[in-house]
């Protein structure tokens, strides 16, 4: 009787954490996708991408960086600017409002697999990860109404 208790524990636990990490995320159908498009500044105000329509799928470029002086004067990260970083996203068929691509970090020249999305208020939501999507990293990018001046550079 104890191993069976013991049993319907485990399974009982099992499945509250597999259901806390894996319950997919239920959307509102809807016939359009929420646009990803335009220019975004990262969550820690360092770079803008634009994202756009590369043909029939959406890629983003480092349009501006927000440089400290030790950068502006290396010209270091410059070489960085208009660079494609965003790459083959395309609608997830089981996420109707989710975009899959890969994003290219050139501190590490490595790339990674991820997932784009607008979230409800508005801020897009970027999920890097190597392999599975549960060993990720999600930022929070707003939507960039400034300035890019001269030499990429991010001007309020």
């Amino acid at each position: 009787m104890h191993k069976y208790a013991l049993n319907s524990l485990f399974t009982a636990l099992f499945l509250t954490w597999g259901s806390t990490f894996f319950t997919p995320t239920l959307h509102a159908e809807s016939s359009a996708r929420p646009d990803i498009t335009g220019q975004w500044i990262t969550e820690d105000g360092k770079g803008v991408f634009n994202i756009h329509t590369c043909g029939d799928k959406v890629c983003g470029n480092l349009v501006g960086l927000n440089l400290t002086p030790e950068e502006e004067t290396s010209g270091r990260r410059k070489a960085e600017c208009e660079l494609q970083m965003l790459k083959g996203f395309h609608p997830m068929e089981d996420r109707r409002d989710h975009w899959k691509g890969h994003i290219f970090d050139p501190q590490s020249k490595n790339t990674y697999d991820a997932i784009l999305w607008v979230a409800e208020d508005g801020t897009l939501k970027l999920h890097g990860f190597l392999g599975l999507e549960l060993f990720g990293r999600t930022d929070t990018w707003q939507p960039f109404h400034g300035h890019i001046g001269n030499n990429c550079r991010i001007t309020p």
